[in-house]
């Protein structure tokens, strides 16, 4: 072509076979266009499995009256007892309870003893055994030496606890201030269960209460 001859229009691209490619790229367009209709139709048809993975409710529980964010648990570690608080900021009301479980080897639980106070200010012990110790079943407390015992009785179960409650005497205050050891005794169906439950650190955790 020599210079100032007019161009001549370029020729259709083809395919190997010498078919022009508007035809391949009709082809495409129609295959992306059921690829739609057809991922429209999967969305539309779509049922929604329920989740294996769902949001794990808060050990906490909210009590009647106040709102998530206003409710909250400090937990203070001491020597063999845990002080646990629940505070409303709302109402600026703090209940507290001191804990102590014991567990065997296998890490089962086999006594738990909270100290509590009631609404008007008492001091309380509420106790906590396995549920095959049975209502009306006698729980033993040896203090120090053994002299001192106080002696509870089981006055409810459930499926997994039976629980004694007992109010707080004079003599099971000189053990915790002296910080002394305690022997724990009840039967199950196999046989007597024993072992130490020591007051050390009760009395600083105590402290802290007030």
């Amino acid at each position: 072509m020599g210079i100032g001859a007019p161009a001549s229009a370029s020729p259709s691209p083809s395919t190997e076979d010498g078919r022009p490619m508007r035809l391949a790229a009709g082809c495409l367009a129609v295959a992306l266009t059921l690829s739609a209709i057809s991922g429209t139709a999967r969305a539309v048809g779509w049922v929604q499995l329920p989740s294996t993975y769902v949001v794990k409710s808060s050990e906490v529980a909210i009590p009647d009256g106040e709102q998530l964010g206003q409710y909250r648990r400090v937990i203070q570690p001491f020597e063999n007892w845990t002080l646990i608080c629940d505070e409303s900021l709302k109402s600026k009301r703090r209940i507290c309870n001191l804990t102590q479980s014991i567990v065997n080897q296998q890490g089962a639980p086999v006594f738990n003893w909270s100290f509590v106070a009631t609404a008007d200010g008492k001091p309380l012990v509420v106790m906590r055994v396995p549920a095959a110790v049975g209502e009306g079943a006698e729980i033993g407390l040896a203090l120090g030496d053994g002299r001192d015992r106080i002696v509870a009785q089981t006055d409810r179960c459930d499926a997994t606890v039976c629980v004694a409650t007992i109010a707080i005497g004079q003599m099971l205050r000189r053990h915790i201030q002296a910080g002394t050891d305690c022997t724990v005794t009840y039967e199950l169906p196999d046989g007597e269960v024993s072992f130490q439950a020591p007051l050390e650190g009760l009395f600083a955790a105590l402290s802290a209460m007030k």
